[in-house]
């Protein structure tokens, strides 16, 4: 397996983690447990039936489906304008969409499996890492959507205005600046000619 694969696997299961560790210390088995989190659109909920963490997963699945298309229909406009900047910001974004929904086919996969046996942990952890990954798409997707073109950087039309000092010396030697009454010659020396 490729090392930025290992990386990824490490990575998700690291926030799996700490999003298990946060939805264990709320706990008091209240009403509260059946909320969506404001912030990211996930839902979560402490006491998921087998059926319920399917749909979730499945709900998860599509809207990554959705997104990867939407950030491809961006990325192409982009080439088409010709906005290097904006490509390579949406390329970074979807390749880490694809990965990501690879990841989530996998999971899903293994979710069903975890179902169908009546293996509740691991039902319970692929779902965990399931919501974690739902999450990461919608980091993703404001990511995306933050993506600027260098038409941020473009300045757009330009003036360049030149003023020239009347008492700048020329090269007509016989030429008497304003500020020399007597008439002195002020020297001229030529910029050195390059070899």
């Amino acid at each position: 397996m490729r090392t930025w694969a290992w990386v990824s696997i490490c990575l998700l299961l690291a926030g799996a983690g700490s999003f298990a560790y946060a939805q264990g210390t709320g706990g008091t088995g209240g009403g509260d447990d059946d909320r969506e989190d404001a912030s990211t659109g996930v839902t979560r909920r402490a006491d998921l039936t087998p059926e319920e963490q399917l749909a979730e997963a499945e709900r998860i699945q599509t809207n990554s489906g959705a997104l990867a298309q939407r950030v491809m229909s961006m990325l192409d406009e982009a080439r088409r304008e010709g906005d290097v900047v904006r490509v390579t910001c949406l390329d970074d974004k979807l390749t880490q969409i694809n990965a990501h929904n690879r990841t989530l086919g996998e999971r899903v996969e293994s979710l069903q499996e975890a179902t169908t046996t009546s293996d509740g942990d691991r039902r319970n952890h692929e779902f965990t890492v399931i919501s974690v990954l739902g999450q990461n798409f919608n980091q993703l997707e404001r990511d995306a959507n933050e993506c600027i073109g260098q038409s941020q950087f473009e300045t757009g039309t330009t003036r360049v205005v030149t003023e020239i000092d009347p008492n700048t010396p020329t090269d007509d030697v016989s030429y008497v600046p304003d500020g020399n009454p007597q008439g002195n010659i002020i020297p001229y020396i030529p910029p050195p000619v390059s070899l």
